[in-house]
């Protein structure tokens, strides 16, 4: 993936507000439009692994991180420690929720499942 420093990544409100229209409208979940969603929140949360969450996977395997669209990591043994922390400190949907490793496990506990999977 190429480096994107000036990318304008959608926020979890932008997210949620987007997502509330298409439901308003109508759409069903397999609409392109839903998918088009997903792949932007999916996209965004990759970058900020592959940029932020790699250097660490390495020191900290195993752990789960949040990071943030400004490259703010959280880090803890338990996903609902890093969720709660993360909403709290970031928002809801602001952050990539993943678990360290060689392959970034994440479970679909939120509104947004990674593309990998």
């Amino acid at each position: 993936m190429s480096v994107r420093e000036h990318v304008q990544w959608i926020t979890g409100s932008e997210y949620g507000e987007a997502r509330r229209r298409l439901i308003s409208a109508g759409l069903p979940d397999d609409a392109p439009e839903f998918h088009e969603l997903r792949r932007r929140v999916a996209e965004r949360n990759d970058y900020l692994l592959e940029r932020f969450g790699r250097p660490l996977a390495r020191e900290h395997p195993g752990k789960w991180v949040a990071i943030s669209m400004d490259g703010e990591v959280i880090m803890g043994d338990r996903q609902v420690e890093v969720l709660k922390l993360a909403n709290e400190r970031f928002g809801p949907g602001n952050a990539s929720i993943r678990r360290l490793g060689p392959v970034p496990g994440q479970e679909v506990f939120h509104w947004c499942p990674s593309t990998r999977f």
